[in-house]
């Protein structure tokens, strides 16, 4: 009796461990329309932050899957872009009006029971779980706000936040 109740209690301390990894809750949805003659796929990635946690989330244009979440944050917010990285202009908050480039500057912060859209329009026909769809999710990172060293969300942040609640990309703009 004992090895049973021992046997249970490691289990549910499995499953709760688990569970606590799926607070980001992710739907993919395959839409297909024509334009004059040319067959268009969008896909739809809906990203809703079930956790009592912000969220940022930012688009890679290249496959970054193979990076840890420390890395891809180096990349994205502390990587020199010209002269500046986006963590610098977030910290000197002296900008006048900023516009996110996508693949330089983009981030939204998906606070608790909020969520957000990354619609992808591709030509021709994509089946839902394929390949395609699974290559460019692999591009769209999210992470705790508390995983980025330095990064307070408050109202200084807001000017950097994306406003909308989604964002549509060509899959060309993709590698």
């Amino acid at each position: 009796m004992k090895i049973i109740v021992f046997v249970l209690l490691g289990m549910l301390l499995v499953f709760n461990s688990y569970s606590q990894k799926n607070l980001i809750r992710i739907e993919r949805n395959v839409s297909e329309y024509i334009v004059d003659t040319t067959l268009y796929s969008q896909i739809d990635f809906c990203y809703s932050n079930t956790s009592d946690s912000a969220y940022i989330l930012w688009i890679e244009r290249d496959n970054v899957d193979s990076l840890s979440n420390i890395k891809k944050i180096k990349k994205h917010f502390f990587t020199i872009k010209g002269d500046w990285s986006l963590m610098q202009l977030i910290w000197d908050g002296n900008v006048a009006s900023f516009v996110p480039g996508l693949f330089d500057s983009f981030m939204k912060v998906i606070k608790p029971k909020e969520q957000f859209i990354v619609s992808i329009v591709k030509k021709g026909k994509v089946v839902t779980n394929s390949g395609v769809i699974k290559s460019i999710e692999k591009q769209i990172i999210f992470v705790k706000t508390n995983e980025i060293r330095g990064l307070q969300i408050d109202s200084s942040i807001d000017m950097f936040n994306y406003s909308a609640k989604s964002v549509t990309i060509l899959a060309e703009w993709l590698k």
